[in-house]
């Protein structure tokens, strides 16, 4: 991925539950979607996450993602997150 004048990646645009966001880093973790679906909604003991993505890069086009683990990002690209609560 290349880099801008001050040697920052490129702004991408990630689609998060179907809303865009504007994304500078070149992978995006687990806890960083969550927080872009639900934003100032920290999870609680009761909830659940899950997190779908689809139009990523070549070999890795779509999957799921799990707590602590991250993905490269690509302009485009969309992440789907479901939340659960237990009652």
């Amino acid at each position: 991925m290349s880099q801008d004048d001050h040697g920052h990646p490129p702004v991408t645009t990630i689609i998060v539950n179907a809303r865009p966001h504007p994304w500078r880093a070149r992978s995006i973790t687990f806890e960083q979607v969550v927080e872009l679906a639900y934003p100032g909604q920290p999870p609680t003991d009761q909830d659940t996450f899950t997190v779908r993505y689809s139009r990523g890069h070549d070999g890795h086009g779509a999957g799921s993602l799990t707590a602590g683990r991250s993905v490269n990002v690509k302009n485009g690209m969309v992440f789907d997150v479901v939340r659960t609560s237990r009652s």
